[in-house]
């Protein structure tokens, strides 16, 4: 069947699809396809008539963003944020196609895959102990929070919203069931930002995480009304990119060179997989959406590994013989 001959601008269709959608999603997702709807889809694609789109068109429009997507001309957008617009294209030109706005065309585009480099920062021994120390020996709330994040691997949204009614000081666990994230929502004719707290980034994320009797210990030296968030002390949440400018005032304090936050659940990632804690263990204390993100993150054999396996495998092809 034809797509019936239609003159509404892309720009148009895409917006409405937009408000549909707002109903729908989470505020955070939302934020995120408002951001990339007019920061990149409207300026490029946004004056088409829907029903001259094509795969084409399309196609060429995403190969761009990889090489010079960047409004400050630096380059391309990142591979993450190119799936996000192939996803956001591909569900407001399904409803087209749907409603026969636009005739039938093949929804699936290629973009080539990231080759920078991802590696990610491990503390050392030595940096895990001189965070370990100083806030052992300066217990506030604050500092509290970096040991949290290190031995049990949270992210820092939702360190910032945990509350001490999500501690179980009975059952010794701690439950992870909500996040703190500041959003940037973009509009025809304003820019909104926001401090929101939501449920997780996946189903996975809703966790629980058993905490170690003495660390239990150490929390209960600060624990206030359950209604308090943790790393305050009080009723006031602290939002993740104020806490990060107190993390970074703290690695100052301690002489440790600067590093992500993230890194903190890195590391404790890696200490999981190095004293031999099984995959499905870390990747659910993570609450990562499966096993797969887990193993391409943090299992990586080291030549050693690998060369004690050839040397089993040729062992067993001489025995052969």
């Amino acid at each position: 069947m034809f797509a019936k001959k239609s003159k509404i601008l892309y720009g148009d269709w895409i917006y409405d699809w937009l408000l549909e959608k707002k109903e729908y999603i989470k505020e955070s997702t939302y934020a995120n396809y408002s951001n990339n709807i007019f920061n990149h889809i409207i300026p490029k694609l946004g004056n088409y008539y829907i029903d001259n789109l094509n795969h084409k068109i399309i196609q060429d429009f995403l190969l761009n963003l990889f090489k010079n997507g960047r409004k400050d001309g630096n380059g391309g957008l990142s591979e993450k944020t190119i799936k996000d617009i192939t996803i956001i294209i591909k569900g407001s030109l399904k409803k087209a196609i749907n409603e026969e706005k636009l005739r039938h065309f093949e929804l699936s585009f290629i973009y080539p895959k990231d080759n920078k480099d991802s590696k990610i920062y491990i503390l050392t021994k030595t940096e895990q102990k001189k965070i370990t120390d100083y806030v052992l020996e300066n217990l506030t709330n604050r500092n509290l929070g970096l040991l949290i994040s290190l031995y049990s691997g949270i992210r820092i949204g939702e360190l910032c919203a945990l509350q001490w009614k999500d501690i179980d000081f009975k059952k010794h666990i701690l439950s992870v069931n909500k996040t703190i994230q500041r959003v940037y929502i973009k509009d025809k004719d304003k820019n909104t930002s926001k401090v929101i707290i939501t449920t997780p980034k996946t189903k996975n994320a809703n966790r629980e995480i058993p905490i170690n009797k003495d660390f239990l210990e150490l929390l209960k030296q600060l624990k206030t009304n359950d209604e308090d968030y943790i790393i305050t002390g009080n009723s006031k949440y602290l939002e993740p990119r104020t806490y990060r400018k107190y993390f970074n005032k703290v690695l100052k304090q301690v002489k440790i060179n600067s590093f992500n936050f993230h890194s903190l659940r890195h590391t404790f990632a890696t200490n999981c997989i190095s004293l031999g804690v099984d995959y499905k263990t870390v990747s659910e204390l993570l609450g990562h959406a499966n096993v797969n993100i887990t193993l391409n993150l943090y299992v990586h054999p080291r030549l050693s590994q690998k060369k004690k396996c050839i040397d089993m495998i040729c062992k067993v092809f001489q025995e052969n013989n």
